[in-house]
């Protein structure tokens, strides 16, 4: 490998480390997920956001959406997301946009920094004047800014996370959407697939000590119901070294699988160490946050061969057999600034890109605030074009994605398995191995040796 690929590599991974925090971190289980000392305390409203009798961000031929997101900083690895929306985006108002007008998509990099994330929320508010927040990223960031979008009445549309905080109860936050498979849904998926495949054995869990790994923890104990023993649970911090420790615990316990929900630097780590150190070989199963060929880089395709973990949409290597993946390639290639390093990350920005432009077109007109909110709400059994599964909301709904394949890691790739489960209308509450229930893969979609 050149020393400038190596380094390029390096990088990649010191920006992965805080993945998780990103979609995960909330003040609802976890004291110290409050805002970090020294950021700015929550936006209140000052200003007025436009012009009276105006709806803010809309013209005759023109939309303004924007978003806080991670351009720099610790998750910088993580700006192919807008910098992919942004590309397809302008691909489509060449072709003359949604409902004849243009999307003009505003991004402010915040650097995972809540306090700049206050002050450019505000700014798109005040200044800029968006119609609506779309695909904000960071869960601490933005649980900064979520009162005040509320109170200034915009809309703010399929966040960049997983956290079931966000869509838990969509009455408290009428005008919230998420955008991923929530982690407690995943992890009732995977303990269900777990109990049916390893029942009488024992599972260990790995998971990072925030929302995130908190999620999916809870949604593993539900999954197995009874079927599998729990050998131990272990969380590490984002701030500790390595998860060394934890897999050493979970072998001495006599765990015969291992589950975590780790970022991808750590899991790797934590593969290596089990593989390579401690020559255990045990099914291991991961979060959705991991499955992606990063990671198998990271780890070693031979080190991460065999784990299984949840995915949403069709992997890069299928777009010679599907024309949704091979029209994304196409657009990445007209865009070479976008970085290749992560294709899962940009399936995943085709997939909220086209969801919100499926929302734009669908709002009734005149184009307002409240009918944006009511057009993602009726939205049913709609599937975007490298999706494996549709996406159906509600008013009682906001959680788009309610479905997951298991995939698994074969030759440095992750390949599908013909095992998915579905928890579609599934309130967060009532997620149970009777809700989360098991379905057919589209066939085109299992490649899986």
């Amino acid at each position: 490998m050149q020393k400038s690929t190596f380094l390029r590599i390096v990088l990649v991974l010191l920006a992965v480390v805080l993945v998780g925090a990103t979609a995960c971190k909330s003040s609802t289980k976890k004291a110290a997920t409050s805002t970090p000392k020294g950021t700015a305390a929550k936006v209140t409203p000052k200003g007025t956001s436009a012009p009276s009798g105006n709806v803010p961000g809309v013209t005759d031929t023109q939309v303004t959406l924007g978003t806080h997101t991670s351009i720099t900083g610790p998750i910088a690895a993580y700006n192919v997301i807008p910098k992919f929306t942004k590309a397809y985006f302008d691909d489509l108002n060449a072709k003359g946009g949604v409902n004849n007008r243009t999307i003009n998509y505003i991004e402010k990099d915040d650097a995972y920094n809540p306090s700049q994330a206050v002050e450019l929320t505000r700014q798109l508010v005040e200044q800029d004047h968006i119609f609506a927040m779309f695909n904000a990223l960071g869960t601490p960031n933005h649980l900064q800014v979520v009162d005040y979008l509320k109170e200034q009445g915009v809309p703010d549309m399929f966040l960049a996370t997983g956290a079931t905080e966000w869509v838990k109860d969509p009455s408290a936050r009428p005008m919230v959407f998420g955008s991923n498979p929530n982690y407690e849904g995943e992890g009732v998926a995977l303990g269900k697939y777990i109990a049916a495949n390893y029942a009488g054995k024992k599972v260990g869990v790995v998971y990072q000590n925030d929302d995130f790994g908190l999620d999916g923890l809870a949604g593993l104990k539900i999954g197995i119901a009874g079927k599998v023993t729990l050998a131990g649970s272990k969380p590490y911090e984002v701030t500790d070294p390595d998860i060394n420790s934890q897999v050493d615990q979970l072998k001495s316990a006599g765990a015969d699988i291992v589950a975590f929900w780790a970022t991808p630097l750590f899991l790797a780590g934590g593969i290596k160490h089990a593989r390579a150190d401690l020559n255990w070989k045990v099914p291991f199963f991961i979060s959705s946050v991991s499955v992606n060929e990063l990671t198998a880089t990271i780890a070693g395709a031979n080190n991460i061969e065999g784990t299984m973990g949840p995915v949403a949409t069709y992997m890069a290597q299928q777009a010679d057999k599907h024309p949704g993946v091979a029209a994304h390639l196409q657009l990445m290639s007209q865009h070479p600034d976008i970085g290749t390093y992560a294709p899962a990350l940009t399936l995943y920005a085709q997939y909220v890109a086209e969801l919100m432009v499926e929302t734009l077109k669908t709002a009734k007109e005149p184009l307002t605030r409240a009918s944006l909110v009511k057009a993602a709400e009726s939205i049913t059994n709609w599937t975007c074009s490298v999706c494996l599964f549709p996406v159906n909301l509600s008013a009682t709904d906001h959680d788009p994605a309610q479905a997951i394949a298991i995939g698994v890691f074969q030759g440095g790739q992750v390949k599908i398995t013909n095992k998915a489960y579905s928890w579609e209308g599934v309130k967060v509450a009532d997620l149970s191995p009777d809700t989360v229930k098991e379905i057919p893969v589209p066939a085109d979609a299992v490649n899986a040796q």
